[in-house]
């Protein structure tokens, strides 16, 4: 991790008695086990991560406007939650700050929801390589599910000779079952970290948005 990218996850991160347990932000979602009732699956929910931290960070540092913005700001927020002071008088503190170096309130505005659409498109990413996995990892075999199950219907019927053939197709059921529950559940579970990660940073922000909204005239 670049010394950039460190100290914007310390600008961001508050460390909790809660860190690192599920979060409640964003539920998981449950499309592959509406489409495939035969495989049940309990979906996971979404915790945030230091891994999906550090990739909208990266994200966020390519993305990097030049001179005083919000990630500056948000530094000296931070800096100043260390001493004793309301939240107004740290955000009008750290605004000093920005004004001496020519930064108006409007531009770190402006500036923190460029940030937040540099998320939103790293969101959008991320969903698009989620839909590609679950059709390579669970697609195909849904498929093959069905195309077995219709197999053993037809071999019911026959004669008994064909009993050994039914149970190697059932095996053979069981056994993609059981690898369309893992590919599930590892591929919900990043999702879902993903989410809770995404849903706290943007929370974050926008939090930060509102407050300068506020407090910034």
């Amino acid at each position: 991790m670049s010394d950039f990218l460190s100290k914007l996850k310390g600008i961001f991160i508050v460390q909790t008695p809660t860190d690192g347990q599920p979060s409640e932000a964003m539920p998981a979602k449950t499309d592959v086990a509406a489409t495939t009732p035969k495989v049940e699956v309990a979906m996971p929910t979404g915790k945030v991560s230091d891994k999906f931290y550090e990739i909208l960070f990266g994200a966020m540092e390519a993305n990097n406007q030049s001179g005083f913005d919000y990630l500056e700001y948000k530094k000296s927020l931070q800096t100043l939650a260390k001493m004793p002071m309301d939240e107004a008088t740290r955000y009008s503190s750290a605004y000093a700050a920005a004004q001496a170096m020519g930064v108006s309130s409007q531009a770190l505005k402006d500036s923190a929801q460029f940030y937040l659409n540099v998320l939103k498109t790293e969101d959008s990413k991320f969903q698009e390589s989620v839909n590609s996995q679950r059709q390579k990892q669970i697609g195909s075999k849904e498929k093959a599910i069905t195309d077995l199950d219709a197999t053993i219907k037809a071999k019911g019927e026959q004669i008994a000779k064909l009993t050994q053939e039914i149970a190697a197709h059932q095996e053979d059921m069981g056994k993609m079952k059981a690898e369309i529950s893992e590919a599930v559940v590892k591929i919900e579970t990043t999702l879902s970290d993903f989410h809770a990660t995404y849903s706290d940073l943007i929370g974050q922000i926008g939090q930060d948005v509102e407050n300068m909204k506020k407090y910034l005239k």
